[in-house]
Parts: structure tokens; sequence; C-alpha cells
């Protein structure tokens, strides 16, 4: 087995085992048709929604959740993170606000996931 994924298109929330063979895929655990397609899609596409974190300064936490806004090709997602590694934000921050705009040139900003307010010292 390559991969075990939840298939979340429909309400049975069914539990995939992908297995592949040459230029097919054998899908298991499926308990109809839009598992399968959803295997395929999955196992197929090289981009998805990148999340990590960031450190920050002046909230009640040394990091803050982010994301891509849109989905980056998962053979950038190491480099993303050294990029990001490096960065400091300060708070207050509040979801949505853009933490890095157009992350090694791919046009896809990098957003907060959640609210941080400034304590005071």
């Amino acid at each position: 087995m390559i991969k075990e994924i939840i298939c979340d298109k429909c309400n049975k929330k069914c539990i995939l085992g992908i297995d592949k063979y040459d230029d097919s895929i054998e899908v298991s655990g499926n308990l109809c048709n839009i598992g399968e397609e959803y295997a395929n899609f999955k196992i197929n596409n090289n981009k998805d929604i990148f999340t990590t974190l960031v450190r920050i300064k002046g909230a009640n936490s040394n990091v803050i959740s982010v994301k891509s806004t849109k989905p980056l090709d998962k053979k950038l997602w190491v480099e993303c993170s050294k990029a990001l590694s490096r960065l400091y934000v300060g708070a207050p921050m509040r979801q949505g606000d853009i933490v890095c705009k157009n992350i090694l040139n791919t046009g896809v900003d990098i957003v907060s996931t959640k609210t941080m307010v400034r304590i005071n010292k």
C-alpha cells in the first residue's frame, strides 16, 4: 500500500487504501465510486494547500499557524519552509493577514489562520 487517505467527498468518510501498479492504481475501502475518483485525483495531483508555523513576537504564543491561499506544488514545500523559517511577524495578527506575499515568486500568498493579540509587558 502506498497511501491511506480519508475521503471527504460524501458523508460516509471512507478510509481509502491506494496501491499503484505501473500506470494504474487500485483503490480499496471505498463504499462508492466517488472514493475511487477522489483517490485518482489525490495520487496524481502534485499540488495541495501548504500549512506550517511562523514565529511571532509580542503575543502569548511563540508561533502562529499559516497556510497558502492557493495550492502549491509539493516540490516547493521544503523551500517554502526554509524561507518562512527565517521570518518573524509581529503581533497583532488577524486571521487572513498576509504573512508572506508571492512566496518564491509563485504568485501564492501565505496568510495567518488565526488571530493573535498583542500582549503588554
